[in-house]
């Protein structure tokens, strides 16, 4: 490959084939699989794919080893023998396998915060902005298993509160849950009560969603009713 520019390709792919589609093969290729999943809306919608960084190649085959293996089983030989560098590569971008963990949980914030941003301005009422936003983060986890895999796993083996967090709640959520709250004058242990639930309904959801694709769009559709009917 040249050097110099970016090789981008399109092809066009449902968020349902993308679902099923290996990141790994992608990985190897130096194809950005999370910008091929951020542009698969709809069947004929146009993605673009892009040359990775090594440093972004290793975080996504991290998530993919975390998925198969756990963090008990991590092994960054693996990882760096999927991405096609040295065993010592990763250690260029990583110090260590905490350090790696907290990168891949910083990895998907980021990614959900570019795609929660627009979503904050679109609904009209507070229980509809929630609603919206929590579906299109059980879809966001759907479409990439290996990030559902990092932010919902049992137990990562690494002394740290942040990695204790990785599932937590984004801080522009959080703000929703504040207004949320102000407006039913819901006291502090009431939010978290109802907080809790909706978290609980989210995750609960992308592990059946996960089960069972083929009935993506329909289930997602009831997630949002089920959702305002909580928020009540």
């Amino acid at each position: 490959m040249s050097t110099g520019f970016i090789e981008r390709k399109q092809i066009y792919l449902s968020p349902q084939d993308i679902y099923k589609k290996s990141p790994i093969a992608c990985i190897q290729k130096g194809f950005h699989m999370v910008e091929l999943i951020k542009f698969g809306q709809g069947l004929n919608s146009e993605v673009v794919m892009s040359e990775l960084s090594t440093r972004e190649k290793l975080i996504l085959a991290g998530m993919e080893e975390v998925r198969s293996y756990g963090m008990q089983g991590f092994s960054l030989r693996r990882v760096a023998s999927k991405c096609g560098v040295s065993c010592a590569a990763p250690y260029k971008h990583f110090a260590d396998k905490e350090s790696f963990f907290l990168a891949m949980v910083d990895y998907i914030n980021e990614k959900w915060a570019e795609r929660l941003r627009p979503q904050l301005t679109q609904s009209s009422s507070v229980e509809k902005a929630i609603a919206s936003c929590v579906t299109d983060y059980v879809r966001f986890l759907c479409e990439n298993p290996p990030f559902k895999s990092v932010l919902i796993i049992k137990t990562t083996g690494i002394d740290s509160p942040r990695a204790a967090l990785a599932g937590g709640t984004s801080v522009a959520m959080k703000r929703l849950f504040v207004m949320y709250g102000r407006k039913h004058g819901l006291d502090r242990l009431t939010l978290r009560q109802r907080i809790f639930r909706i978290r609980s309904i989210a995750y609960g959801s992308a592990l059946i969603i996960s089960m069972d694709d083929s009935r993506f769009d329909g289930m997602i559709s009831e997630l949002n009713k089920m959702l305002l009917d909580a928020l009540k």
